[in-house]
């Protein structure tokens, strides 16, 4: 048996019986009875039957089929450029009683061959080796506004960055999620913008203009960014940027324009559109 690895919120919702496509940015030949596994948690937290991998949405597509993917229109234009068209399409989705551990193998982002003895117990209901581990799949931390994982998997995966979005600092939080990356990140009072412990960058991206080289360089030698994976860094710690976009830039790993892609992970509103909002209510 297969395990899927899946971020938050679209796991959750999947066990909860809200999301039967998961959007992922290719094809997949995989059939049948597969593991669902909750991003960075190293649990398997239940199974479905994975029939098809769909043909790939246009907008309209997406906007008809709402019901679900469970990704709102206002993220549409950010998941397409990202190119999460193609729909796994799921059913017979089980929620195991008890979570099961796994190890995960180093370099796995989608798909993870679990060992026997994790399937036995997955199939016998799921017991578990360490009695502490936690009971049933927990709330999400994530508005489900936001889309999945990027590991391959929608929009924010694992193993990709982590799932959840920070609480602990002042604030609104926006995100950024280039191909397999994703960042999180707030603005500063100074004009400057803060990228999170824990975010990931694209380490070798695909954009049409690449930025120099000499800012991500000395991020490495300097530690705040360190290999994580399959062609990705992760931040070390929370870094400073002169601006969103060139944040945007090193997470992408080329020109970008920070103001309208980094968005807001509840409402879905762009950097841009949020500070005139902000400036609008304020005035």
């Amino acid at each position: 048996m297969k395990g899927l690895i899946i971020r938050q919120p679209w796991i959750d919702l999947i066990l909860d019986g809200k999301k039967t496509w998961e959007m992922r940015s290719k094809a997949t030949n995989v059939r049948g009875e597969i593991a669902l596994i909750r991003a960075k948690s190293g649990l398997v937290f239940g199974t479905a039957r994975l029939m098809k991998s769909g043909a790939p949405l246009g907008r309209l597509d997406y906007m008809a089929h709402t019901d679900k993917h469970a990704i709102p229109e206002a993220m549409l234009d950010e998941v397409i450029e990202n190119g999460w068209v193609h729909p796994w399409v799921l059913d017979q989705i089980r929620v195991l009683p008890r979570p099961v551990p796994y190890t995960h193998p180093s370099g796995a982002v989608t798909f993870v061959n679990l060992d026997p003895s994790v399937v036995a117990a997955v199939k016998s209901g799921g017991s578990v080796k360490d009695p502490s581990a936690p009971i049933g799949h927990p709330p999400s931390a994530m508005s489900y506004s936001r889309p999945s994982e990027k590991i391959d998997v929608e929009p924010t995966a694992t193993q990709a960055p982590t799932s959840s979005v920070p609480t602990d600092y002042n604030g609104p939080i926006f995100v950024f999620r280039p191909e397999t990356a994703q960042a999180y990140g707030r603005p500063l009072p100074d004009g400057r913008f803060l990228v999170l412990k824990d975010s990931s960058a694209m380490r070798s991206g695909s954009p049409n203009v690449k930025r120099d080289a000499h800012d991500r360089d000395r991020l490495v030698r300097e530690g705040v960014l360190v290999s994580d994976g399959d062609n990705r860094y992760r931040f070390t710690r929370d870094h400073a940027f002169s601006s969103s976009s060139k944040a945007a830039g090193i997470i992408k790993d080329g020109n970008s324009s920070g103001p309208s892609l980094w968005k807001h992970v509840k409402s879905g509103r762009s950097l841009k559109d949020s500070e005139a909002l902000c400036s609008e209510s304020v005035a």
